[in-house]
């Protein structure tokens, strides 16, 4: 396991909020990423299942691989017809060609690409697809933006993921020799509808909070809840009754095809 797969393992010490408040992909967006009918995928980095649960009829057999096995605890209570395994990126406890796509949701981060690349290679099927997704608050909004601020100052976050995301989306990383081609990088914005106080604790699912001292956590949440009522800008759009914020999202996704 690699450091970054050591620092990956802490979040499982939040799996059931991290299942609760992190916000999945929506069905419009999955239909872009993977077509329905397939034999087999793999959701590798899984967690609590958020895209696994996306994965589910689009393929008629799904695994799950994640390295805590308190996240996969908590995918397997939703996906009980899901083969959970423990793995990493760069060891996926799978046979070579077993696969028709790889799915990796907001977890590359934390991969070293030149030991994943293969092993992903491995387990995919000819012309199979390697399909890395960041499903992420739209930070081009103003509000949004100003809420991330807000959030690495209160639980004193750091930018790293931001930057490892722009690299993977900018920059010509493939390793010397991956056995990809047909590189595609698109944007795909949505909303997620969500209640001031869910869109409050989704701030405590990241690192900066969750490393965080217990005794401070309290005050940390109560000062998320605070800026986020207090800011006029994060109200229910006109039209609707139920008192939710349609906060908007962007996935981005980076796909390459096994050649």
């Amino acid at each position: 396991m690699t450091s970054d797969s050591v620092r990956a393992t802490a979040f499982g010490t939040a799996a059931g909020n991290y299942d609760r408040y992190r916000v999945g992909v929506p069905d419009s967006v999955a239909d872009r990423l993977l077509p329905t009918g397939i034999d087999a995928a793999l959701d590798l980095g899984a967690g609590t299942g958020a895209m696994t649960r996306r994965l589910i009829g689009r393929a008629k057999r799904v695994y799950a691989v994640d390295p805590d096995p308190r996240m996969l605890a908590v995918l397997a209570e939703s996906c009980p017809d899901v083969e959970t395994v423990e793995g990493t990126g760069e060891r996926i406890p799978l046979p070579d060609a077993s696969v028709d796509a790889v799915v990796v949701a907001s977890a590359w981060h934390w991969m070293d690409p030149d030991a994943a690349i293969p092993e992903i290679a491995r387990v995919l099927r000819p012309a199979g697809d390697l399909i890395i997704v960041w499903n992420r608050r739209d930070r081009t909004v103003s509000w949004v933006a100003d809420l991330e601020g807000a959030r690495m100052r209160i639980t004193g976050g750091d930018d790293l993921v931001e930057q490892r995301v722009r690299h993977y989306l900018d920059e010509p990383w493939l390793p010397e020799g991956a056995p990809f081609a047909d590189i595609v990088i698109e944007d795909l914005r949505w909303q997620a509808a969500m209640s001031k106080e869910d869109i409050a604790r989704l701030m405590t699912t990241y690192g900066g909070y969750i490393s965080a001292p217990e005794e401070r956590k309290p005050e940390m949440l109560r000062e998320l809840i605070a800026y986020v009522e207090a800011d006029e800008r994060v109200t229910p759009a006109d039209g609707r009754d139920d008192a939710l914020v349609d906060v908007p999202m962007v996935c981005h996704v980076w796909r390459a095809t096994r050649n």
